[in-house]
């Protein structure tokens, strides 16, 4: 497994062996974005979320479409997030400055004017509150405040070229995503769950790609077993924020987030 996907596991260990008796922590995160990383079932019964990022690391995005007729960036309705005063803010300087991002390729343009780290921040706390997300976890199992998230990082952003995520197999697809598999690899187990597939093997197979009709699938770990994800053939130019941890951060203590989980 890449880095971050080891990173949310071990913090999600982490949060288990330290936070235990207080709580339940279950790891969700894995490749679906639309998902927070780690779960909090607490003994009253609350929940809410903890995002697991070792920094540098990317940190959401929202997806503009240029129109290159009235020289303006439009939000996709796609977005996850609503538009909002900070993806606003951002869009206004980009429309000012629309000849130097309206190519943006996969390499991208720097975003970038006065204040916008705050700018970039505000939209990053909105877009996770959301997702029912209360705290960070970053290096060294630092957990801190989603308030407090300009306290610990700088925000950076870039308009580029990505593709787009991940999705079930469908409905459609299934019958004949299940027969290519069991033809071709080593499963112990195949099943379905409504429109998703999921797969077990005593293979490594996370992050393992394979072509089936001209459509681009990925296994994906989830827990003891594999999801398969189609993946999307589109192409969008996306505001990307990436985060960087400030030095000399210790983060809420050990006490006093075992004593908000005991609320």
């Amino acid at each position: 497994m890449t880095t971050w996907q080891d990173f949310e596991l071990n913090c999600t260990n982490h949060l288990n062996q330290l936070f235990g008796d207080y709580a339940t922590f279950t790891h969700l995160g894995a490749s679906d974005s639309t998902v927070a990383d780690i779960k909090v079932q607490t003994k009253s019964q609350m929940k809410f979320y903890i995002e697991a990022k070792h920094s540098p690391a990317q940190c959401g995005q929202f997806v503009l479409f240029p129109n290159k007729s009235d020289k303006k960036f439009e939000y996709s309705h796609q977005n996850i997030l609503p538009i909002n005063q900070f993806s606003r803010e951002i869009i206004n300087f980009m429309d000012e400055n629309f000849e130097r991002f309206e190519n943006a390729g996969t390499s991208g343009v720097d975003i970038n004017f006065a204040g916008c780290s705050e700018i970039f921040a505000g939209w990053i706390i909105a877009y996770y509150k959301a997702k029912g997300v209360k705290f960070f976890i970053t290096n060294d199992f630092v957990i801190l405040p989603i308030a407090e998230f300009s306290e610990y990082f700088n925000v950076s952003a870039k308009y580029r070229i990505k593709r787009s995520g991940s999705g079930a197999v469908g409905s459609s697809k299934i019958g004949q995503v299940k027969a290519f598999l069991l033809q071709n690899y080593s499963l112990d187990n195949v099943r379905i769950q409504g429109n998703k597939l999921f797969v077990s093997s005593q293979i490594e197979l996370h992050d393992k790609r394979f072509v089936l009709q001209d459509i681009e699938f990925m296994f994906s770990k989830r827990g003891d077993e594999y999801e398969i994800r189609k993946l999307s053939n589109t192409f969008n130019a996306n505001v990307i924020f990436s985060i960087y941890l400030k030095s000399n951060k210790s983060g809420i203590s050990a006490v006093d987030f075992a004593q908000i989980l005991c609320e």
